[in-house]
């Protein structure tokens, strides 16, 4: 019995695709070739003279996000990093069934070829994909209650939790409260059109050059709302990635991918709340994997540290830290890289007029503005070991500066090591893609570690380890400083 549905499955469906075929006869030919392609769930996709995708929506309950990808496709016209729309149909008078024709992209997942390329190829296709949203973006949304609409997704999941008995009650008072802050860090005014479903396996690659597929999650909603899928898969790539290209994927791969979405698109990460956000976001996707699987651990410490993340921009004070972990939960909060000028303009993550404009500034200002460069930030994680008691190092390694040079270009990072248990430990916030608390052996292979990766800009630095960082100097003042220092603390590298 189940050959014989299935035959006149097949059956039917001949004759669907033939239909079609006919009625397009000006776009394939009299007599088109027409490959059947076993891939999808919820659509039948067949692939026509190679040149050509129809994908037909055989799954009534999926007709309103089918609908979705013909809009979107009708939104971005004229945007040729996604494929071309031929032709649609949902009215089901000579077709039963949603169709769409439009342009076969040639290519691969980017989950294929992403370890192959070199870090200058990477920052070029992220280019190309924030060149891509900013054209899906300028279709402007209405706006509604954002704030509502994450708080009705979050409760009826997070009560299914609590009758699970997932959270212990401490668990549960974080996550009230980190849900009485969605008020706060979830109004919008920004409303466009997003993708919704932006991880490497929906982008094509093919000779240099991008295209986006699938776009039946499509949606208007606050600009940064692009980040939730993005941003987990840059912290977990292989949670995206299909069986045959999970094998590709190394984090460190994908460290720098938000900077070059700074860099490029800064509008999309310029919200103030950024972090709680992605955050608030973060909890109500990990919640809904959970409740479906409330036996995972990972799952649930990702919406414990989502919640985490809320609460500490208020609970937590600079004063609070205890430990070094907790340190580096509220920098990851509360502190970007970035600098105040002489006119107290706010820079971030552009370093332009520093040489000419940059004072240091104290740790209260720092903490104050949110923003400091390597040089605030390692002045307030020494301050914090000093405090704590741990012994620590502080090091400037740097190109010499003797003269006013305001065109040349930064060669300069400052950084702390600490002795803990008696390991060393680098710890690190100011440089992102080295973010986090590393453990050696040593501190000669922790300063070797730490210098190879500034050693492949071609520029001569020496390592000087000082003993504080002043505040109030210029860039050029705290360089003659730290020139300052006896030649016995000065290693050179």
């Amino acid at each position: 019995m189940y050959a014989l549905i299935k035959n006149e499955e097949v059956t039917k469906m001949h004759e669907i695709i033939n239909k079609i075929v006919q009625q397009n006869q000006s776009l394939f030919g009299t007599n088109p070739k027409i490959d059947k392609i076993n891939i999808g769930f919820t659509n039948t996709i067949y692939n026509i003279n190679d040149l050509y995708i129809v994908k037909i929506c055989t799954d009534e309950d999926n007709e309103k996000e089918f609908k979705k990808e013909i809009d979107f496709y009708n939104s971005n016209k004229n945007n040729n990093l996604i494929p071309k729309l031929y032709c649609s149909s949902i009215n089901k008078k000579d077709v039963p069934y949603f169709y769409e024709i439009i342009e076969k992209i040639d290519g691969v997942s980017l989950y294929n070829v992403w370890h192959t390329f070199s870090e200058e190829q990477r920052e070029d296709i992220i280019k190309q994909l924030c060149d891509a949203m900013k054209q899906i973006h300028s279709n402007i949304g209405e706006k509604y209650d954002w704030t509502k609409t994450m708080q009705e997704k979050f409760m009826p999941l997070y009560i299914q939790a609590k009758n699970l008995n997932i959270f212990n009650e401490e668990e549960q008072k974080l996550l009230d409260y980190a849900y009485s802050k969605f008020n706060k860090y979830l109004d919008s005014n920004d409303f466009v059109l997003i993708h919704n479903d932006l991880h490497f396996d929906n982008i094509f690659y093919n000779d240099g050059k991008i295209k986006l597929i699938d776009f039946e999650r499509s949606m208007y909603a606050p600009r940064d709302f692009e980040l939730d899928i993005l941003y987990r898969m840059i912290r977990k790539p292989w949670k995206f990635a299909s069986e045959e290209t999970e094998r590709y994927t190394d984090s460190g791969d994908y460290t720098n991918i938000m900077l070059y979405i700074e860099k490029y698109y800064p509008e999309l990460v310029s919200n103030p709340n950024l972090h709680q956000r992605l955050a608030i976001y973060d909890m109500v996707y990990f919640l809904e994997q959970l409740v479906k699987h409330p036996e995972l651990e990972e799952l649930k410490n990702d919406v414990i540290f989502g919640a985490k993340v809320v609460a500490l921009k208020d609970e937590i004070t600079f004063n609070d830290v205890k430990t070094p972990m907790e340190l580096m939960d509220f920098m990851n909060v509360n502190i970007e890289y970035g600098w105040i000028d002489n006119q107290g303009f706010k820079h971030l993550n552009n370093l332009k007029g520093f040489r000419k404009n940059y004072r240091i500034s104290s740790i209260d200002k720092m903490l104050e503005v949110g923003l400091g460069t390597c040089i605030e930030q390692a002045k307030m994680i020494k301050y914090f070991f000093d405090k704590m008691g741990f012994e620590n190092k502080l090091y400037c390694y740097r190109s010499y500066e003797t003269e006013e040079n305001f065109d040349k270009d930064i060669r300069m990072h400052c950084f702390v090591l600490f002795k803990y248990n008696d390991s060393w430990y680098h710890f690190e916030h100011s440089n992102r893609p080295k973010r986090g608390i590393h453990k050696y052996d040593s501190v000669e292979s922790a300063i070797e570690d730490i210098t190879s990766g500034f050693k492949d800009h071609g520029d001569i630095r020496k390592l000087t380890e000082i003993d504080s960082i002043p505040s109030g100097l210029t860039f050029k003042e705290f360089n003659n400083f730290v020139n300052e220092f006896d030649d016995t603390k000065r290693k050179k590298i």
